[in-house]
């Protein structure tokens, strides 16, 4: 437990002390408030209710003390009884601290009434008590009774320490220059006062405010991290095994600074603009409110307002990428990914000294010593730390400091201190953390012929290694301190100075402050104290080490001086661009880092892998042949590429290269070797060069705008922005002029100078000086004629639309390459025919939906489709099951889209992947081509194929990892989507029934309907509270349990409760959750269970202490009821728990408070358990506690059975009424 502490600052306001002296800018007081301040704020930081402050003011304008009725207590004044110090105090207490206009007042009569205050508050219990007495010394004093008042502090352990303004100080340096002959008595008798006190500390104002900007360091007690048994072997196996019982704790922790909440600042605009209630919480101060955040899901709807909706967060699971996949794990399958670990430290190994690497040292370290009051353990432990110094090694253990926990390798090394044997500890990388490099040797240079060579222009000489071994050593800071004295190192006659200091280390470590760290607290407290104010400078202690001392660097430049000269270190001119955008990057040491480090040179580039080695090609080029032979390797690939795809299986990867090609020839200013072999490649395309017609894949070019380099993406490329458009619309011109002229017109690759006789127009532009004039001429008639409209425009594009599609159709519809009985590619991606069918029912809007329809009823009228057929080895002899290739079903969307101006397509999202199927990994069966059906208007396969012997043989040769993905592809093919289940227009009215009945079977079982004795019932109610954190483990188990034997022949009274005395209450904490709580959608409160004391079962042993509860009624063979509300999800939970509670209460239906509520407020919408006690008048607290929440959920369903059972009474008492 933390120390507790009560000081008393007793402040002089005298009206001398709104002077100032000493050639000061603050008055004496301000200038002493600096001291008391920060140590105030510093108590306010801590936030901690066992350090109390008082202040007491003296030489006050008035008098308040407990002693003011006796003489020579005058003008004092508790200005802050002595308690716990806030912010809001802090303020008060300032503007309560200024100087008044009186002189006398007593400073050890105000010392007497601080004692009292101390010895009141704090009685005799154990506290730090101290009382600081900052004054000018210039009131009087009355010194006739300091050896009582001496003595009574002595007895208090009250530590007394007076801080004078310009009071004299030898030891600080300090004298008063014609010091008042008052003030001088003052303070010999204050300091014979401070002498006679024991601990008592006597000094001027000026040294404490010295130290104020010297950071404070917070002293931190031993946080124990591991206790239990230190082993070397398995005790439980082998009784001879080593086991020491240790305690390990913290020997250095990473510290940080203080932490910012987000607020904001209240104003009474902000407040009075609210249009909502706004549940905020308030923080200490005045002037602001803690932000509350919320978190909202979304997933993509369609059919959703902006198609996006809302999710629940407990809808959400978590999924783990893998690839560009998300793998989903279910919370009740998540301990699959954990390790079972148990509580343990066990060494595993040794290792000398001499080969431990020091870098491998990874966080942390700790110091593990004997248990305390442990002999035999402290023996065992100081012979182990023995054996390991002797041996000049150090030990390998493996730690798991609590059940479950991550396991970590830790290094132990031997640590000897006079009172004290201990083992220190640093955790180790795994091999996962490594990360391994390879750099050439400094020392010596390997020849291509593979000769070793130590002598070399680039290795460091002799002289180059002393001159930095000297300038090195002369930067040396570990001697460069002196021992309470600092002398100027420059001087060569040291002996001179007569300074006999000893050199010491320059950085010490307990002199070496985080400035991080101390600069936030320095100016949260400067703003704490003075809000108005510019937060203050840096603190120069902060600073003292941010640069090397000037001394030093002057002293060294020599020799930085002999090591420019010796290494001939030249300034590097400036790098001059040439034609390349990049250059060669140049190690300083002149080694070909890429003949050492990289792979050998390949010839060619591989398809495989051919975007990083393109790249690599180009980055190891230095001439323009180099250049142009890499360029001409890719575009071979990329032809090859879409010359080879099935479709356009391997467009997307051409497309990349292309892309790729593009990007990197721009960079290296050769656009001309990219815009030669596009021009080329085109007409390839065009002309049906490249494995029949591919204009598919020229779409695909133009969409991705992978076409000419024009001059304003490349400075030094030929072609015009214009030219590299109309290289795009090339082919809609070419088609344009085909229907202007009538005939089928090509490009030619040169213009032809002989042109047919013909129309007499035509040989008149023969008759024209030049030939280039007459193509100028012809080019302006065919634009005339050819120029668009908008009418024009739309039908082109609708022209374009429809060469797209058939262009697709085309290639989707080969079947060139299909044999009867055969599979196709494993690359080749099927989509189930039942998926087919029902995509209408699932993919389609309402409004859609009647006008799509019958292009799916009748699917095989005035269609081609080619199918495939799939058997399930595990059924050989049952039918196999149709597919159709995925291009063929998209080519089937776009028709359909043609002709109904939709926008079809196959759905984003989880759905995906059951469009394209690819089956074949690991050998496992592939579908097999069927055959054709052509405008058929039903598909009759009889007989159908038999099983291939080769595809059961396959299947179970692959893996069990490919058998179960082949399974969940035919899974899908199987069974297709689960139909929608439709609108039931009867499921309000059964809800509403089953509430009602719910609520009869409550009264029922009570005995406030029918015979009172006819059931003989124990209700056991249920609460889980869950972390709200992902993997939200269980932290709390709440029940609350009543008999109905006890409330026989009892007045339940208002609500019910004359029946609670008679509820049993349980409060079931996991102890391995216990330090949680929900804060950030609940506000837990684990730790306030008001019916009872709560327990603490480990998490494997939960499961038996909810059995202990409940076992001697489920044994008794009575009828258990159970209670809760939403109970749904408190059964869910105690599922993952591994008990039934449905079995427990003998699958009779549980009573759910919320659905009863809803019966007979006679509302659709379920309530809160607060709202629904609010309804029944039950005050509560501390909700959200699972053991509260249990018990006023038990008094909830009794109010609410007995408020209805009163209803019908009083309901039936008028119907008689009314009959009499």
């Amino acid at each position: 437990m933390a120390e507790k502490e009560a000081t008393i600052f007793i402040l002089d306001l005298g009206s001398t002390m709104a002077q100032i002296h000493s050639e000061r800018s603050q008055s004496d007081l301000d200038w002493s408030l600096q001291y008391v301040w920060d140590k105030i704020t510093d108590i306010v930081a801590a936030n901690r209710k066992t350090l109390c402050v008082g202040v007491l003011g003296l030489r006050t304008d008035e008098t308040d003390n407990k002693l003011q009725d006796d003489d020579g207590y005058e003008n004092i004044s508790i200005l802050q009884e002595l308690g716990p110090m806030t912010m809001s105090s802090l303020r008060n207490l300032q503007s309560l601290v200024k100087p008044s206009n009186t002189w006398s007042g007593d400073a050890v009569s105000a010392i007497v009434v601080a004692v009292d205050m101390i010895d009141t508050f704090t009685k005799k219990l154990k506290w730090n008590r101290k009382i600081f007495l900052i004054t000018d010394g210039q009131g009087p004093i009355d010194g006739d009774d300091f050896s009582d008042i001496s003595k009574k502090m002595n007895d208090s352990n009250i530590q007394l320490t007076i801080l004078g303004v310009d009071f004299d100080d030898p030891d600080y340096g300090f004298k008063e220059e014609d010091k008042p002959s008052a003030k001088e008595e003052n303070e010999k008798a204050l300091r014979a006062l401070v002498n006679e006190c024991k601990d008592g500390v006597f000094a001027n104002v000026a040294e404490a405010i010295d130290e104020l900007d010297t950071p404070r360091i917070k002293a931190v007690k031993p946080y124990k991290t591991y206790d239990g048994a230190l082993t070397l072997g398995d005790p439980k196996t082998f009784p001879a095994a080593m086991s020491i019982n240790v305690e390990r704790y913290f020997k250095t922790h990473l510290a940080r600074p203080l932490t910012a909440s987000t607020v904001v600042v209240k104003s009474g605009g902000l407040e009075s603009e609210s249009t909502q209630p706004v549940e905020s919480e308030e923080m200490e101060g005045i002037e602001f409110s803690a932000v509350k955040q919320a978190r909202s899901y979304k997933v993509n709807d369609p059919d959703a307002p902006g198609g996006k909706r809302d999710v629940e967060f407990d809808d959400l699971a978590k999924g783990y990428e893998y690839g560009r996949t998300a793998v989903h794990i279910s919370e009740s399958e998540h301990n699959i990914t954990k390790i079972d670990t148990q509580k343990s430290f066990s060494i595993v190994g040794f290792i000398p000294c001499s080969k431990y690497e020091p870098f491998l040292n990874l966080g942390e370290t700790c110091v593990t010593v004997a248990r305390k009051f442990d002999a035999k353990s402290a023996l065992a432990m100081s012979s182990l730390v023995w054996a390991l110094s002797e041996l000049e090694s150090y030990a390998i253990a493996r730690i798991v400091t609590k059940d479950g926990k991550d396991p970590l390798l830790v290094l132990l090394a031997p640590g000897m201190e006079p009172d004290m044997e201990c083992l220190y500890d640093i955790p180790l990388p795994f091999a996962e953390d490594i990360r391994s490099y390879q750099f050439p040797p400094l020392d010596r240079v390997i020849t291509v012929t593979g000769q070793t060579v130590t002598k070399h222009r680039l290795l460091p000489t002799d002289e180059l290694t002393d001159a930095m071994s000297d300038y090195v050593d002369a930067m040396d800071l570990s001697t460069y301190g002196m021992d309470d004295n600092r002398y100027d190192l420059s001087h060569s006659n040291v002996a001179a100075t007569n300074i006999s200091s000893d050199p010491i280390e320059y950085v010490p470590i307990d002199e070496t402050f985080n400035p991080t760290i101390h600069r936030v607290n320095h100016a949260v407290k400067s703003r704490a104290v003075y809000p108005e104010k510019p937060v203050s400078d840096i603190p120069p202690t902060l600073l003292q080490f941010a640069q090397p001392p000037q001394d030093l660097v002057e002293k060294v430049q020599s020799k930085v001086d002999s090591l420019i000269e010796v290494a001939d270190v030249k300034k590097v001119p400036a790098k001059v661009k040439g034609k390349r955008g990049r250059e060669t990057v140049k190690p300083i040491s002149g080694l070909d880092v890429d003949a050492l480090l990289g792979e050998e040179e390949k010839g060619e580039i591989n398809p495989d892998n051919a975007v990083p080695e393109f790249k690599q090609m180009l980055a190891a080029t230095e001439e323009i042949s180099e250049i142009e032979e890499a360029a001409k390797q890719m575009g071979a690939i990329i032809s090859t590429f879409v010359t080879e795809s099935f479709g356009d299986s391997k467009y997307q990867r051409a497309l990349e290269c292309l892309g790729v090609m593009r990007e990197e020839l721009i960079s290296l200013e050769e656009p001309g070797l990219y815009n030669t072999f596009m021009q080329g490649m085109k007409k390839k395309l065009l002309g049906g060069a490249l494995g029949g017609d591919r204009r598919d894949f020229w779409f695909k070019v133009r969409w991705g705008r992978l076409g000419l380099i024009d001059n304003k993406q490349s400075e030094v490329s030929e072609i015009s922005v214009e030219e590299a458009d109309e290289f795009y619309k090339s082919n809609d011109r070419l088609e344009r002029l085909q229907l202007l002229l009538g005939q089928r017109v090509k490009l030619a690759d040169t213009p032809h100078d002989e042109q047919e006789n013909g129309d007499q127009d035509y040989n008149n532009k023969l008759d024209m000086s030049t030939s280039e004039q007459w193509m100028e001429e012809q080019k302006l008639a065919v634009r005339k004629q050819v120029l668009p409209t908008p009418q024009q425009l739309r039908a082109d594009a609708l022209a374009a639309k429809k060469t797209e599609i058939a262009a697709k159709k085309a290639v989707a519809f080969d079947n060139s390459n299909f044999r009867t009985g055969e599979p196709v590619d494993k690359e080749f991606a099927f989509c189930p025919f039942k998926i087919v069918v029902s995509y209408p029912e699932r993919f389609v809007g309402k409004a859609n939906k009647p006008r799509v329809k019958p292009y799916f009823t009748r699917i095989l009228y005035e269609r081609t489709w080619d199918f495939f057929y799939l058997h399930d080895p595990a059924t050989p002899t049952r039918d196999p099951y149709l597919l159709i290739p995925s291009t063929q079903f998209e080519a089937f969307l776009e028709e359909v889209n043609e002709e109904l101006d939709t926008s079809l397509r196959i759905p984003t999202g989880n759905n995906t992947s059951k469009f394209y199927l690819k089956f074949g990994q690991g050998d496992t069966p592939r579908p097999r081509y069927l055959r054709r059906s052509e405008e058929e208007t039903s598909l009759d396969v009889r007989p159908w194929p038999a099983i291939n012997p080769n595809d059961i043989k396959d299947f179970e040769a692959a893996t069990p990892q490919e058998q179960l993905a082949w399974r969940s592809k035919m899974r899908v093919v199987k069974t297709g989507f689960t139909p929608k289940l439709g609108v039931d227009p009867d499921k309000a009215a059964r809800k509403k029934s089953h509430r009602d009945q719910m609520l009869r079977n409550t009264l029922s079982y009570l005995g406030l309907l029918g015979d009172p004795d006819c059931h003989d019932i124990v209700f056991i109610c249920v609460d889980v509270e869950a972390i709200e954190r992902p993997p939200n483990p269980i932290s709390e188990i709440g029940f609350a349990i009543l008999d109905t034997r006890d409330i026989r022949g009892v007045d339940p009274g208002a609500v019910g409760r004359g029946w609670w005395p008679k509820i049993q209450a349980h409060h079931l904490r996991v102890y391995e959750y216990a330090g949680l709580r929900n804060y950030r959608f609940v506000h837990g409160c684990p730790d306030l269970f008001d019916f009872g004391t709560s327990i603490f079962p480990l998490e494997s042993k939960v499961g038996e202490v909810i059995m202990s509860i409940v076992s001697p009624f489920i044994d008794s063979d009575r009828n258990v009821i159970i209670v809760g509300h939403d109970v749904k999800q408190d059964i869910t939970y105690f599922n993952e728990i591994g008990i039934d509670l449905r079995l427990l209460a003998g699958l009779i239906e549980p009573v759910d408070t919320q659905q009863i509520h809803q019966a007979w407020c006679g509302t659709r919408n379920g309530r809160s358990l607060v709202a629904v006690l609010n309804d029944l008048d039950i005050q509560s607290r501390n909700l959200h506690n699972a053991g509260n929440d249990a018990y006023y959920t038990l008094c909830a369903m009794i109010g609410i059975a007995l408020s209805e059972s009163r209803e019908n009474e009083g309901q039936g008492n008028k119907i008689l009424s009314k009959i009499d």
